[in-house]
């Protein structure tokens, strides 16, 4: 813990300041100190002086003698001084404060310890009072930004480039923030998108369903004869025809959007998919005289679902056939680039123009032009999801009356 803690620039810092003010006190408590042992000396060499000169006076003649016993390390007559120090009660149980030179060095020494004292502990607090305001500001501010965050506020300020364990912390933040933005831009996006559909699959089920009713009326409570009761259980046929159908569709889009359709690639022949297709729309296409037409190719493996490919593929030939006049054509060719497999699916039917190019691919397009043939507009919404998820693409190209050409791009790997 320790040593994480020492990585920390601001503990750096402050255990740089802190050493710096350590040593700036240390250095005033030493000069107080040496103060406090000068005076100690001061004091006991008045004492000595007025002891040299008081027995010189006295006794001139031994004069060398009381000096060197002053200031040359001599106990031989330690013993002799204690005795008369005692007899006029200067011993060991004298109360130290009676001595009036003590007593004033005494106020002097107090005096410098506690100005060292309160001087460390004046430097002390403000080295802590620095260290902890910056580790609350600090922490103020993370907890501003986590308040931002709670009030859908998720704009934090850019990554920070210093080390440290706060700037990781709004790293860490700024990272968060931005994942909580773009989940809950996911998340509206998604309700946007649930209520768009909420109201497509409404207004898609609201025809067919308002017909079922009239005609079911009319069925129940209309005295009708036989040709005219035909005719409208017929259109009620198609009614539910056209529900289930599109019902079919629905599913295939919900499950599509929510990712319930798994796409599995796997290395399968392009031509037996493309086959496959064909073999599921020939019967619509026979029922309109139209022909389709493959042109032959060389097979390859690669990789896609064949399933969910087959069903692209069917739903842009079920709409050319759709599309189409009887007797028309509808021809299929196949081509290789480096990285795609291009399909080819050209018509000569009623054509699009060239201001739909991009709406014909949304969900439940129709165009007015076509309200009158049966359809739901799901079929190529479906197509382009099904090619985007395999890492593909569909492209349109078309001219108004001479039919259209619809490209998809299958990757290889």
């Amino acid at each position: 813990m320790i040593n994480i803690l020492s990585k920390e620039p601001i503990i750096k810092k402050s255990i740089l300041l802190m050493m710096i003010s350590m040593t700036v006190i240390f250095s005033m408590f030493a000069i107080f100190q040496y103060k406090n042992i000068k005076n100690i000396y001061l004091e006991q060499e008045t004492i000595n002086k007025k002891l040299v000169g008081t027995l010189a006076n006295k006794y001139p003649e031994q004069e060398a003698n009381i000096v060197n016993a002053i200031y040359k390390q001599d106990d031989s007559q330690l013993d002799l001084g204690i005795k008369i120090l005692d007899k006029y009660g200067y011993n060991e149980n004298y109360d130290m404060y009676k001595n009036v030179n003590f007593k004033e060095h005494l106020k002097y020494f107090l005096r410098n310890n506690l100005i060292v004292f309160v001087a460390i502990m004046i430097s002390v607090s403000g080295i802590v009072s620095i260290f902890v305001n910056h580790i609350y500001k600090r922490l103020i501010k993370v907890n501003n930004d986590i308040e931002s965050m709670i009030n859908n506020n998720y704009i934090i300020e850019e990554d920070f480039k210093e080390e440290g364990l706060f700037n990781r912390i709004y790293s860490d933040l700024n990272k968060l923030s931005r994942s909580l933005n773009l989940k809950i831009h996911d998340l509206d996006r998604e309700k946007e998108s649930i209520k768009e559909l909420v109201t497509d699959i409404s207004h898609q089920l609201k025809t067919p369903l308002a017909s079922l009713k009239l005609y079911n009326t009319l069925l129940l409570e209309e005295e009708l004869d036989e040709e005219d009761r035909v005719e409208f259980l017929k259109t009620n046929d198609m009614s539910i025809n056209k529900l289930h159908n599109l019902i079919d569709s629905l599913v295939n889009i919900s499950r599509l959007e929510a990712s319930m359709i798994n796409i599995k690639r796997e290395y399968k022949s392009i031509k037996q998919t493309i086959q496959n297709a064909i073999n599921s729309t020939i019967v619509k296409a026979n029922q309109k005289n139209i022909h389709i037409n493959l042109t032959n190719f060389e097979d390859i493996k690669i990789s896609h679902d064949s399933k969910w490919t087959e069903e692209s593929i069917f739903n842009v030939l079920e709409n050319a056939v759709k599309y189409t006049q009887e007797s028309g054509q509808v021809n299929i060719e196949v081509s290789q680039t480096i990285n795609f497999l291009k399909i080819d699916i050209e018509d000569n039917g009623i054509g699009i123009d060239t201001s739909e190019y991009n709406s014909i691919f949304k969900r439940f397009y129709r165009s007015e032009e076509v309200e009158g043939v049966e359809g739901s507009g799901v079929g190529l919404y479906l197509t382009r999801k099904i090619i985007e998820q395999q890492g593909g693409n569909i492209i349109v190209s078309s001219k108004k009356g001479q039919g259209s050409k619809f490209s998809l791009f299958l990757t290889k790997v």
